[in-house]
């Protein structure tokens, strides 16, 4: 079965089947309707090797992500991939566990396989992966990497103002001593987000300690291995804000396991709203970060040199405070 035979089927030319095929804009809606419905009558399935050929594109958009594990990735992916499947556009995935190798191969594996475009949301970018990608011209696009920002599309983050969100909404609980579980600091992106939290506490003209924050793994056990620091401390913060979600999940899981309470004795405040945070106990107040709003300004950055809109390179993206259960008033023992 061929292109010819669903032209012949719809009675319209090949050149319009291909239109369609492409998803283009210039065939009239009942028209393309006729192509649609004569290819699944005839069972037609396009060489899409064939038709990277003659168009020049392949049609493939690559995603690389840090963690694929972490819930967060695949709500991304799975937005990105809607857009793309509605522009007739296939996703192929690679995860780099935190690894600046395996970026540089992702990102020279989907070089090789003749990508139109590029979605990079990893924490971790080498400068061999910039020199790759310079060396290229297919289309970019970073999330929230500042240091790229002049020679690729980004799409970033306003971290200090979910960051003072989140303060200020725990000083109207009457807390003052607060605390903060970062991510790594082996990653740029963790090291953002607590330079962005520091910033915040300034601005609110708050007093930070340093034994106040905690080195966690943007993972569950960092979130373990801070409970059970805070909870052996004679002096600890009334609340944590947490670099993300998951590392404020492994808190909670700790909290229970070492017979405390959230939020009688502490207030705990994640950061991404993952769907997890409505089903732990107690439900999480976290910063919600649209995977939705991310993915489509991303994808669309990658569409601007196909013809969409020219608005869509970048964005700054903010985030906004979800309260839940985690966060309450102060407690007694910890006013003075």
């Amino acid at each position: 079965m061929d292109i010819l035979a669903v032209a012949r089927r719809a009675g319209v030319s090949t050149a319009t089947v291909s239109r369609v095929l492409n998803t283009s804009s210039k065939v009239r809606e009942n028209t393309a309707a006729k192509v649609r419905a004569a290819i699944e009558e005839l069972n037609y399935r396009p060489n899409s090797n064939a038709r990277s050929l003659r168009s020049g594109r392949s049609n493939l958009f690559g995603i690389i992500v840090s963690d694929i594990r972490n819930p967060f990735f695949p709500d991304l992916i799975e937005h990105f991939e809607l857009l793309a499947t509605q522009h007739g556009i296939d996703v192929t995935i690679a995860n780099t566990g935190y690894n600046e190798q395996r970026l540089v191969t992702a990102v020279r594996r989907f070089l090789e396989r003749g990508v139109d475009g590029l979605a990079i949301f990893t924490s971790e970018v080498s400068t061999a992966t910039i020199e790759l990608l310079r060396s290229t011209d297919v289309p970019v696009v970073f999330l929230n990497q500042p240091s790229v920002a002049g020679a690729f599309r980004t799409v970033s983050v306003d971290y200090i103002q979910g960051f003072v969100e989140a303060i200020e909404h725990l000083r109207m609980l009457g807390h003052h001593k607060i605390g903060f579980i970062a991510g790594p600091s082996t990653l740029s992106s963790a090291n953002r987000r607590r330079k962005a939290f520091l910033a915040a506490v300034k601005s609110c003209h708050l007093t930070l300690k340093e034994e106040w924050i905690f080195e966690g793994d943007h993972r569950l056990t960092g979130g373990r291995f801070a409970a059970d620091r805070l909870f052996a401390m004679r002096y600890p913060p009334s609340a944590l804000v947490c670099s993300n979600d998951m590392t404020a999940i492994g808190f909670l899981e700790s909290a229970s396991r070492l017979g405390h309470r959230v939020p009688e004795e502490v207030s705990l405040i994640g950061f991404d709203d993952l769907f997890l945070c409505e089903v732990v106990h107690p439900a999480l107040t976290t910063l919600h970060l649209s995977r939705k709003e991310i993915a489509t300004r991303a994808f669309y950055a990658l569409q601007a040199n196909r013809g969409a809109p020219m608005e869509h390179q970048s964005a700054v993206i903010s985030p906004y405070l979800v309260p839940r259960a985690s966060t309450g008033p102060v407690a007694k023992t910890n006013k003075r």
